[in-house]
């Protein structure tokens, strides 16, 4: 990628750090993603293979994009996946981006499978655009796709059971690595797992296991990448600020908390969750198993699941903030490349990876 007309470089990443945060989703709650203290070592740390790029006017940068690369399985087998992430202009320019042919050209890799984005599925603009067939990027949906935000005080009511639910640690490693790979590849897009170092931030002992005598049958772990990925809350809709002042009934409802505008909050994704078969049970004793946790030390946390995840129907019934995306597949018409489609009623797409 040296010398390429959009490449961006690290001494890049504040401009693009003000690029993400120059405007905010939409809604109730105007919240910014933003990957602060520096958006290019963000990007670096999120995929081994990961390349940004830049659209400038002058020495200003006025648009941002990445790519990042990573291994996953689709149809059982192993494959390279690039989430086309972070696209955005600078709200405070008011020309075109400048993001053309060229760029595009520059996305397609011949050794990578499939390539996929998210759009917030109230931008709809964005996605009536990304619908439509174009002679250069053609999308089609995937799956809908939502992301919870939720306080660990909810109650989740768990079957009774003789299971084991605990922390992993170091010697639990080979065969929890295992049990993710093992479980995962059921599932289109899940995230290839061949050590934990691969994933900034992570380690074994952020693992809990659920496990029925020496089996693990569920395992999730609780991630925390606020430092260098946060979600910002810029502003409250003025009806969000009266709730905000009855936190204290929000909490009796076991509803999080309303952090303060234009703070990160502080909280772990709860990532790489899978059951065996999917149990619903196995999901409910780990969810309850875990939220008591995550308690000790926060007052929330997120999880992102597919539309039609087994899960689903337990958190849609649990007190939560909720932002709802969809996930596209892209291809690029004029490549003679072969593409890999994710089954659409059968992906995990990985909420600490997005």
């Amino acid at each position: 990628m040296s010398g390429t007309r959009y490449q961006a470089s690290p001494a890049d990443g504040k401009e693009i750090l003000r690029v993400l945060e120059s405007s905010a989703a939409k809604g109730s709650i105007e919240l910014i993603y933003t990957r602060r203290p520096d958006a290019y070592a963000s990007y670096r740390k999120d995929a081994a293979e990961a390349h940004v790029f830049v659209s400038r006017d002058g020495d200003r940068v006025i648009g941002t994009c990445a790519e990042l690369v990573r291994e996953v399985y689709i149809g059982g087998e192993v494959c390279r996946a690039a989430y086309i992430c972070g696209l955005k202009k600078d709200a405070e320019y008011a020309g075109g981006v400048g993001f053309g042919a060229r760029l595009i050209r520059e996305l397609q890799r011949d050794d990578v499978d499939c390539y996929f984005c998210s759009v917030v599925e109230e931008n709809a603009d964005a996605r009536r655009m990304f619908e439509k067939s174009r002679r250069l990027l053609a999308m089609k949906p995937i799956t809908g796709y939502t992301t919870y935000i939720v306080s660990p005080a909810v109650r989740i009511q768990a079957p009774k059971h003789t299971l084991a639910f605990r922390r992993a640690a170091g010697n639990d490693t080979e065969r929890l690595i295992d049990f993710l790979n093992a479980e995962g590849k059921k599932k289109d897009m899940f995230p290839v797992v061949k050590t934990f170092d691969s994933f900034c931030n992570l380690r074994v002992e952020d693992f809990y296991l659920l496990l029925d005598g020496e089996t693990i049958v569920a395992a999730a772990a609780l991630w925390n990448q606020t430092e260098y990925k946060q979600y910002v809350v810029k502003r409250y809709s003025r009806w969000m600020k009266l709730a905000r002042m009855a936190n204290p009934l929000l909490s009796a409802l076991r509803y999080i908390k309303l952090p303060q505008e234009n703070e990160p909050l502080a909280f772990p994704m709860l990532s790489f969750f899978l059951c065996k078969n999917d149990s619903a049970d196995h999901y409910r004793i780990f969810l309850d198993g875990i939220r008591r946790e995550i308690k000790k030390e926060y007052g929330m946390f997120v999880i992102g699941l597919p539309h039609g995840h087994a899960a689903s129907s337990i958190m849609d019934n649990l007190p939560s903030i909720r932002f709802s995306t969809k996930l596209y597949e892209i291809r690029f018409p004029w490549s003679q490349q072969t593409y890999k489609t994710p089954d659409s009623n059968n992906t995990f797409f990985e909420c600490g990876l997005l």
